[in-house]
């Protein structure tokens, strides 16, 4: 008889005290959707910032997910502009790989509002049926509010579409959208843009 030594949780080496199996994360068929919708926005985003340059954005201009920014964004230049599709194509990447694409800065708060909102969408039209028949079905495949809920520090960005946002939000301003919420989380400054 061999005897199991009673090991805490702190006392187990192989524990980790940052998972959570009962967490809630996006569904694998939420993933893949997530993925293909926001690559979809990015793409959009980095032609219309090579169409208008530097020039404002207007409505009706047919820039279709920049005039969805909040219009204090508007004025930004392309170099922004291009930053913003990035931040598009890394919450892409996060989910592509099975995770969950939790914001990083404001400019991926905003992004993944704009994906998700679209992401329920497509699920519900059946867009990408095809590439996901061969994923098993999960009972929160519909889901898309508890993703606002456990993906989002805050909802301050949201003010942003107020005619007076909230004064103490973090990183409010376009100018800081993509200074990282943890310099410990920030993504690779050198990963440039696509080419």
């Amino acid at each position: 008889m061999y005897l199991v030594p009673d090991l805490d949780d702190d006392d187990d080496p192989d524990f980790d005290e940052t998972f959570d199996p009962d967490a809630q994360t996006l569904t694998p068929r939420q993933c893949v959707v997530v993925a293909r919708v926001a690559t979809e926005l990015a793409d959009a985003v980095f032609a219309d910032a090579h169409l208008l340059g530097n020039r404002p954005v207007q409505p009706g201009s047919g820039c279709a997910v920049l005039a969805d920014l909040p219009e204090c964004t508007w004025t930004q230049d392309a170099t922004w502009r291009r930053t913003m599709a990035r931040s598009f194509d890394d919450l892409s990447a996060d989910a592509a790989a099975g995770l969950d694409p939790e914001p990083r800065c404001t400019g991926e708060e905003m992004a993944l509002r704009l994906i998700i909102g679209r992401a329920r969408t497509a699920m519900i039209s059946d867009r990408f049926v095809e590439e996901l028949t061969h994923l098993p079905a999960h009972k929160n495949d519909d889901d898309w509010d508890g993703p606002l809920d456990y993906l989002f520090q805050d909802h301050d960005v949201l003010t942003l579409f107020w005619a007076e946002p909230i004064s103490d939000g973090v990183n409010l301003d376009p100018e800081d959208w993509f200074t990282p919420f943890e310099p410990e989380l920030a993504r690779d400054e050198d990963r440039g843009f696509r080419t």
